[in-house]
């Protein structure tokens, strides 16, 4: 889900410019355009969801596409530009799926740059990034990630307004593993410095997802503070703030107020000076634990800052400040580092598991991140090279270049354009795509790593409260979009509610569909977005039962 302006209660509001797509509403039911007659239950459910009157100004796209043979069995505006959203999350995945392969690891080390004698390093410690985003924080036993579900969204959007909670794990987890190996390879103390090798790309803040904290590749905790108020018990009462990871890096201050039982919760958090992060507002005396982030602008200093105090911890004594600038100027030569100076190294869960992560729970950060690595695959450290090995993967599986235009990782640049017909024509053909350079046996295609990413309906990821109860649930995976501004006077605006997904047809058919709303929607509130997000996805459980 994508949001922006004032969604929900604390959330600062932005002037909104749009690009409004510039089309007149369709018949609530176009005619079939594919070989067979719209089933009766697709055409009732389109017809109750378009004739509402909130739906005057918008436009809507069908598609369903039978997986085995391709054939288009329906469209509706089949060929029509729709603001994609978060659905551009599809093409970054399945790009690092195809660059790197589904079972690729990151690999992240720590080498020394010198020699150690009697327990003294007089050199440096470089810990190199590799791009893992959790680096242990969502790590569980079995090799799986931790994603959130439903009612819960993933910590990244806890400034927009959606209920979320911190990231079950330990943010610091990678760090201090790292630390307790360096400290078993005999190293006691670091007489030189620590450094973080963060060249693996160049941090970018070129989309809106990492205009403030950058696509990295070193991750702490999403590059993000963890700050959740706690309301007093009575109106007048100061509340409770607690942050983590707790480092020297980041202190937070602020004091909010609770407010009568029922009174709106308006927290924000500002960073008005470096290592500084501040919360105002007040919060409600029955609001709960409330989870708001501060994101952080220079994620090498924060990840150097933390690993110094993780090694401490593991009793390795470091002689270097712990606070300060990254010293990039003592890294050694790229590709220098030798295997017999390596003192330490994390592994990681493989990429399917990584893009589970970012299609379940639609996570921005790392769907940019993804971007950055496609940009690695074809030897570029520019994030932006990582949209043309998009477009490249994408073309070459069959895909009109015409019919997509990507400016992002994940979704969030309002002139991007798609059509139905091209994501249900891309999820079609990525069914039976293998990483690139793999033989065909014994590799997974990327297609089965790829549906096993996506939500499923009724039951995790954004859409485990959808259709809960519809004879659908369970037999839909789908990647969801959604884009949606408040204006600072309060007027809401929906250009974009999209589902594409594979979807196990009751008659045993396996189909692609895609349901998108587009055009111009008003909304008031987060529940009015969510009302609509349920009409979409109710026309596409009608589809899993007609077709």
């Amino acid at each position: 889900m994508r949001t922006r302006g004032r969604v929900g209660a604390g959330v600062s509001r932005a002037v909104v410019a749009l690009a409004v797509l510039a089309a007149l509403a369709l018949p609530a039911v176009a005619k079939s355009q594919g070989t067979e007659p719209v089933p009766p239950g697709v055409a009732a459910a389109i017809s109750q969801v378009t004739s509402q009157p909130r739906y005057a100004h918008a436009v809507f796209g069908f598609g369903v596409r039978d997986l085995a043979s391709g054939q288009v069995l329906f469209e509706q505006s089949g060929d029509t530009p729709f603001v994609p959203a978060s659905i551009m999350k599809s093409f970054s995945t399945s790009g690092a799926l195809n660059a790197l392969g589904p079972d690729y690891r990151f690999r992240t080390p720590v080498f020394r740059t010198g020699r150690v004698r009697r327990g003294v390093l007089r050199r440096n410690l470089v810990l190199v990034a590799s791009g893992d985003m959790s680096l242990g924080l969502r790590e569980k036993p079995g090799g799986s990630l931790f994603f959130d579900s439903a009612p819960n969204f993933d910590h990244t959007y806890a400034n927009a307004g959606l209920h979320t909670v911190p990231v079950d794990g330990n943010p610091l987890a990678g760090l201090n593993s790292l630390a307790r190996q360096v400290a078993r390879s005999g190293i006691r103390r670091v007489a030189g410095d620590v450094v973080i090798d963060d060249r693996l790309f160049k941090t970018f803040f070129g989309w809106p997802d990492v205009s403030v904290s950058p696509a990295s590749p070193i991750v702490v905790n999403d590059n993000r503070i963890d700050i959740t108020t706690i309301p007093g018990a009575r109106a007048g009462d100061r509340a409770t703030v607690r942050w983590r990871p707790h480092t020297a890096a980041y202190r937070v201050r602020g004091r909010p107020r609770t407010v009568a039982a029922g009174s709106e919760t308006a927290l924000n958090v500002t960073q008005p000076s470096p290592g500084v992060f501040e919360v105002s507002g007040q919060i409600a005396a029955d609001a709960g634990p409330t989870l708001r982030v501060g994101e952080i602008p220079d994620p090498a200093a924060f990840a150097r800052t933390a690993f110094i105090q993780a090694l401490e911890r593991a009793g390795v004594e470091v002689a270097a400040r712990r606070t300060g600038p990254n010293p990039r100027m003592l890294l050694p030569r790229r590709r220098s580092y030798r295997v017999g100076r390596r003192v330490a190294l994390h592994v990681s869960a493989t990429l399917k598991e990584f893009t589970k992560v970012v299609l379940k729970t639609s996570h921005n950060p790392g769907a940019d991140l993804m971007a950055c690595l496609n940009a690695v695959g074809i030897g570029s450290r520019d994030c932006e090279d990582g949209l043309v090995a998009e477009t490249s993967y994408f073309t070459g599986l069959g895909v009109d270049p015409a019919s997509v235009y990507i400016f992002d990782g994940a979704g969030g640049v309002e002139r991007e354009r798609v059509t139905p017909n091209a994501m249900t024509a891309f999820f079609r053909a990525i069914e039976l795509a293998r990483p690139s350079g793999q033989p065909p046996q014994p590799s997974r295609p990327i297609g089965d790593a790829f549906r096993e990413s996506l939500a499923v309906l009724g039951r995790d990821g954004d859409l485990a409260e959808s259709q809960r109860d519809s004879p659908a649930a369970g037999h839909v995976r789908a990647k969801t979009g959604t884009s949606a501004s408040f204006t600072p006077a309060g007027q809401g605006i929906l250009t974009a509610r999209n589902f594409v997904a594979y979807v196990d047809a009751k008659s045993g058919r396996q189909v692609v569909v895609a349901v998108m709303i587009g055009g111009r929607v008003p909304v008031t509130s987060i529940d009015d977005i969510f009302s609509v997000a349920n009409d979409g996805e109710a026309i596409a459980a009608a589809m899993q039962q007609g077709y």
